[in-house]
């Protein structure tokens, strides 16, 4: 009894271990080797930075779902879920970000630029979504509701959610008071909108669509 207590404990507290391994793992991705990748040609460094991110991101949980969890990593992850259940939801957000973009059109006369080169297109709205919904909502959201109720949770993995972004956003210089808190809430904002998503269609897929066109929405208008 006592061996199964301890192992259920351990089973519970490696989510921090790998969080840790994980954001050391990312932050020398963006503030040493992204000076390499920025010497190489667009296309080049896009595929690159791809597979950079999935070798970082997706690899791990899978091994994980698969090791530590013992379970299909597919089904773990969430990417089995029945796709009807998220559709509902999807048509909403997306009447929300039609809404989006007729007032960035007329109110905030914004212009749209589809001039979007080809390392946007695969790692800002293909690939983010999938990576960072997988990682964050599929693993450390569904690891984190293990132990906490599920605002507790999703606020928790909100943060975390903000905290992955500190990185590149030192490397670009952008680590300034007040941009950055207000960068900070609007992400954080963002991560809870999607988690509490997640929870209402228990499919990855549903935040995965959203989070890429939100994604798109903002790399046409900004």
């Amino acid at each position: 009894m006592g061996e199964l207590q301890i192992d259920l404990k351990i089973n519970k507290s490696y989510i921090w271990i790998y969080f840790i391994i994980f954001y050391v793992l990312w932050s020398v991705r963006e503030l040493w080797i992204v000076q390499y990748l920025d010497l190489m040609d667009s296309v080049p460094r896009a595929i690159t930075s791809a597979i950079i991110k999935i070798v970082i991101w997706i690899i791990p949980v899978i091994l994980m779902a698969k090791i530590i969890e013992k379970s299909n990593p597919t089904s773990y992850l969430g990417l089995r879920s029945n796709f009807k259940k998220s559709f509902k939801w999807i048509c909403w957000v997306f009447l929300v970000f039609i809404f989006y973009a007729i007032l960035n059109i007329t109110v905030l006369d914004n212009n749209i630029d589809f001039h979007i080169g080809f390392d946007e297109w695969l790692n800002v709205f293909l690939l983010v979504g999938i990576t960072e919904e997988i990682v964050f909502r599929g693993f450390i959201l569904k690891k984190l509701m293990d132990s906490f109720r599920f605002w507790i949770a999703n606020t928790i993995t909100s943060f975390l959610f903000v905290s992955i972004h500190f990185p590149i956003w030192i490397h670009k210089g952008l680590f300034l008071f007040p941009d950055i808190l207000i960068t900070s809430i609007n992400i954080f904002v963002l991560s809870a909108i999607f988690g509490y998503i997640y929870k209402k269609t228990s499919s990855i897929w549903s935040v995965i669509i959203i989070h890429s066109f939100y994604n798109l929405l903002v790399l046409i208008f900004y």
